[in-house]
């Protein structure tokens, strides 16, 4: 699920208007970020992935024909656990016009469901965004600020088994059986 993560968040700030480039560094990272606060380039986001919560579960997700069988066999897809896993995103930025902008344009940008390599559905929730590093604007000092934006995001989705079983095309009804009594 790591991979689909940074995917969908990278093509989400992408298009929101983040560069996927400032003077040759990446503005992606995955936190927490080992370099100097100094040597990384602003704007840019920084990706945390929290642990993973796993929640046992028996759920018939969906039944479908199976792939190359449509005619004689369905397919039964079960979900064996749910997966609950929680991101924290941090852009950082100098320009605050800018951060609030593009905050707004990555919040409502995000999908709320993309599918996994398994094809199955990954819901995705910003459950909190919180703000940190804005200034009074009675002092103004010429120093560059840090502006920091939280995005606190859900990604949840199944771990799924498929099981095939034969379709029932004809049946054999016995009409000659007599009732006793």
């Amino acid at each position: 699920m790591r991979k689909l993560i940074f995917k969908t968040l990278t093509t989400a700030a992408i298009a929101a208007g983040l560069p996927e480039t400032i003077n040759g560094k990446e503005t992606v990272y995955e936190a927490p970020v080992t370099i100097s606060d100094q040597m990384l380039p602003k704007p840019r986001i920084e990706i945390q992935i929290m642990d993973v919560a796993v929640k046992p579960s028996g759920r018939k997700l969906s039944k479908f024909p199976s792939p190359n069988k449509e005619t004689t066999h369905r397919t039964i897809r079960t979900a064996k656990d749910l997966i609950v896993q929680p991101v924290r995103m941090a852009i950082i930025a100098n320009d605050e016009k800018w951060l609030e902008d593009f905050a707004h344009s990555l919040h409502s940008g995000l999908p709320r469901r993309v599918a996994d390599r398994y094809n199955n559905n990954v819901s995705i929730q910003v459950e909190a965004v919180k703000s940190s590093g804005g200034g009074t604007k009675l002092v103004k000092i010429d120093l560059k600020t840090k502006l920091v934006k939280i995005f606190h995001i859900r990604f949840s989705g199944y771990v799924t088994t498929d099981s095939e079983t034969p379709w029932i095309k004809d049946t054999d009804i016995n009409t000659d059986y007599k009732r006793e009594g």
